[in-house]
């Protein structure tokens, strides 16, 4: 029962960026929403979190990393080798709006500034997966964002069930 339902699952990214303008204001560069891949370990983290078992956590991060490789359900981390960012949710950044849950990360003009085209979500077992996390979601962006020092972005990623 429990597989049927995580079947169910639907992960969604929503990714909004704007650009420093000469006057100080910002324009809306992008605002982009695509599925997104609920991986393995994420499934596995989900339910272990709602059955108060080991080796579960709560959302701990949004990152995102420049690696083109397809998502694939068995990966554990973002692929990307030297430019990946994970940046840490706070609670106050967590929404939960039936059936939907939204968290968000705002990633400041001196963030994150390579071209985004993986984003990801992990748990709150360490800062990022490569030390100790566990991935949630995995997914590639297909027109993806050139971050520089002029833009700033939210990622925010919903999970409905």
């Amino acid at each position: 029962m429990a597989a049927e339902r995580l079947k169910a699952m639907k992960g969604r990214i929503h990714i909004k960026a704007w650009q420093k303008q000469s006057d100080g204001s910002e324009k809306l560069i992008k605002d982009t929403t695509f599925d997104n891949l609920v991986v393995n370990t994420g499934k596995d983290s989900i339910l272990r979190t709602l059955g108060s078992i080991a080796a579960g956590g709560v959302v701990g991060a949004i990152g995102v990393g420049d690696s083109t490789q397809v998502a694939a359900l068995a990966d554990t981390d973002m692929i990307a080798a030297s430019n990946k960012y994970w940046k840490a949710v706070v609670t106050a950044d967590k929404t939960y709006v039936r059936p939907t849950l939204f968290i968000t990360a705002d990633f400041g003009y001196s963030q994150a500034n390579f071209t985004w085209n993986e984003i990801g979500l992990c748990d709150n077992q360490a800062a990022d997966p490569a030390s100790g996390a566990l991935m949630w979601a995995r997914q590639i962006d297909a027109s993806p964002l050139v971050k520089d020092v002029s833009k700033r972005a939210i990622v925010e990623w919903q999970l409905t069930l």
